[in-house]
């Protein structure tokens, strides 16, 4: 499931993962939200942050998530990957060179540095 996160800057999109994530939460927490902030201002940055309960992807989650990252390849400036030290964490850093975003992982006690670079990478 996605929970948003409330209270960021312009043009950052936070999400909390948490248990199961499924293509509904997709569709209704990530996708507006990002075609908000690309509307509102080009590219968007994302805080994307894999809680400790976070159990991966629904059936066809993966094939999803790669529809998804296709048609957002080009939105993202900026990506804050906030997951334990784990299978995710090494998921996103194998992709770290293959997007034109930058992407960076931070630890959970690190969610303040991250909002912090994610502010950066702003106008």
């Amino acid at each position: 499931m996605f929970t948003s996160i409330d209270n960021l800057p312009a043009g950052i999109v936070g999400v909390v993962a948490n248990g199961m994530v499924t293509a509904d939460d997709r569709l209704r927490i990530l996708e507006p939200s990002i075609a908000g902030a690309v509307a509102a201002g080009g590219r968007a940055r994302l805080l994307y942050v894999a809680a400790s309960d976070f159990a991966g992807y629904d059936r066809g989650g993966l094939y999803d998530d790669a529809v998804f990252g296709t048609r957002h390849f080009n939105h993202f400036d900026r990506i804050a990957f906030v997951v334990n030290d784990g299978p995710y964490q090494r998921a996103v850093l194998a992709m770290n060179g293959l997007m034109p975003a930058r992407l960076k992982v931070f630890a959970p006690s690190e969610i303040v540095a991250a909002r912090e670079w994610l502010k950066e990478g702003g106008g």
